[in-house]
């Protein structure tokens, strides 16, 4: 038996049934799609696997759960919508732009209101105890990188459970002559699914019979289907599921009940935040601290109110600890050269109005702007991930000393031992807690250089006095333990809140 958790942090599923005109749809889909469920999965898999094919484990994952429908075990709901106009300019002449705001189309963003977690279920019937296990393992590695669920802001998280629910209401599929079927009436509700008896893993990502040369860059199953034109993707079709006893009597509030008084929301919802950096260009590394700061400036501004948690400002009277607010870590590549992905965490937490400010956040518009880098929501979690243990930790980004360390021109070697780079890191870890007796602590070069001159983030009375420069110079360190060790703190140094000092296990950098 397979268990999976649906919990949806903002309270709504915004989904649209398969292949249904949006403008003609009057409900959100609803149970969700075990086809879009799937399709998740696996988009989680290939985004954990840049760039490589399908393993024979998820080919063989995604074909057990495809060929058994599930159950599903389903909260109260109330059906909504959005509706949003936008500007129609391309009905007007391009000179006359002033007509276009008399000139709108009506969007329709159809959404469940959820009243609680959703749990989806697959018995596994006649399936052995080796296949379970290894369908069991890849979806509990995938499940934590699912950040949304049917449309972009329908946040979600996706969990495996040990256990189900016992719950006499279970949602099943209809059935006729042992087959799924669909059924008309008030108790039942049309849900697009895999065909067990005709699926294959593959179509959840492109026709059996595409024209595509495969040397060629794949089409997107939508677009391939619109242009052959198919209706369905092949392996799939629209089969009934039996809602609960009542239904919708008694599942679907028509009419919330307005409440008493109003109650304010700042409850922590999340701890750990990641998004993609989209942009047309390769946005360079040496901009880690100025992506940092556009994006934290932008989300206190949406904000709107004083924040500790996104400013370190404002520290509340019952908070104490140091480093506990926002780090804002832009993320770089393989190759170290360009800026892909944007991480912040905050051991303090962040409440949902934080979260939305940071997820507002636009372009992001770095050396001038011409090519605005936008962060794009990948993965939201309650806690900061985990991190292993190990016994090399090296530099990802370059470790400014706190102190200035130079004196005049760097090539004289003009320092302290006192104020060096290794006595400084070495501070610096045993003020995060770790022990630093038998460390041992030396440079690498990284691109023919173990130094690179860094901008570095200054308070803004300092920056307006310009009291010192906003460049430093960084460097590249190792650091081995004779014991597997973890860095409470895995950013150290000048401008850690801002992606600088950043450390990973060796063996994670290269």
């Amino acid at each position: 038996m397979l268990t999976l958790r649906l919990t949806f942090p903002w309270g709504r599923y915004y989904a649209h049934p398969w292949g249904q005109n949006p403008a003609r749809i009057s409900e959100a889909e609803w149970p969700p799609s075990p086809w879009r469920l799937l399709r998740a999965i696996a988009a989680a898999w290939f985004q954990a696997n840049p760039g490589c094919e399908p393993s024979a484990d998820l080919i063989l994952t995604l074909e057990v759960l495809g060929r058994e429908l599930p159950t599903f075990v389903l909260p109260k709901v109330s059906f909504s919508r959005a509706i949003h106009y936008q500007p129609n300019y391309g009905a007007t002449v391009k000179n006359d732009v002033a007509l276009a705001k008399y000139k709108r189309v009506r969007h329709e963003n159809h959404f469940v209101a959820v009243g609680d977690d959703v749990f989806v279920r697959w018995n596994f019937n006649g399936l052995d105890a080796a296949t379970r296990a290894q369908v069991h393992s890849l979806v509990s590695s995938v499940a934590g990188r699912i950040a949304y669920f049917g449309r972009a802001e329908s946040v979600c998280e996706l969990s495996v459970e040990d256990e189900s629910p016992v719950n006499s209401n279970e949602v099943r599929v209809a059935i006729q002559h042992n087959q799924p079927a669909r059924r008309i009436g008030p108790g039942y509700r049309d849900v697009f699914c895999p065909n067990p008896i005709d699926f294959q893993a593959t179509d959840l990502w492109k026709r059996r019979e595409s024209e595509i040369d495969d040397r060629l860059a794949k089409k997107h199953l939508v677009q391939d289907l619109i242009d052959t034109p198919q209706p369905l993707p092949d392996g799939s079709a629209w089969f009934s599921y039996r809602m609960p006893e009542g239904w919708p009597q008694q599942w679907v509030v028509r009419h919330a009940a307005k409440p008493r008084r109003k109650i304010r929301c700042d409850r922590v919802i999340s701890h750990f935040l990641e998004f993609s950096l989209q942009c047309r260009i390769p946005v360079p590394v040496k901009h880690t601290v100025s992506i940092a700061e556009m994006f934290r400036e932008s989300a206190i501004r949406n904000h709107r109110s004083p924040s500790f948690a996104l400013s370190g400002h404002d520290r509340p009277d019952d908070v104490d600890g140091n480093h506990i607010h926002a780090f804002y870590l832009p993320q770089p590549d393989p190759s170290r050269q360009h800026l892909i992905k944007l991480r912040v965490q905050s051991i303090y937490g962040f409440t949902q109005r934080e979260v939305n400010a940071m997820m507002s956040v636009g372009a992001l518009r770095w050396a001038g702007g011409r090519f605005p880098a936008r962060p794009v929501l990948l993965r939201l979690e309650r806690e900061i991930p985990k991190i292993e243990p190990a016994t090399v930790w090296q530099s990802l980004t370059p470790f400014v000393p706190p102190r200035h360390w130079y004196r005049k021109k760097i090539a004289e070697a003009r320092v302290r031992d006192s104020d060096s780079p290794e006595r400084q890191f070495r501070v610096s870890l045993g003020e995060a807690g770790v022990e630093t007796s038998d460390v041992v602590i030396t440079r690498f070069e990284f691109e023919q250089s173990t130094w690179d001159v860094c901008k570095v983030h200054l308070p803004k009375h300092i920056r307006d006095a310009n009291a010192e420069p906003d460049r430093r110079i960084g460097i590249f360190l190792r650091a081995s333990f004779p014991r597997p060790v973890i860095l409470p703190f895995p950013v150290l140094g000048h401008s850690s809140h801002f992606g600088l000092g950043q450390f990973v296990a060796a063996d994670l950098s290269r």
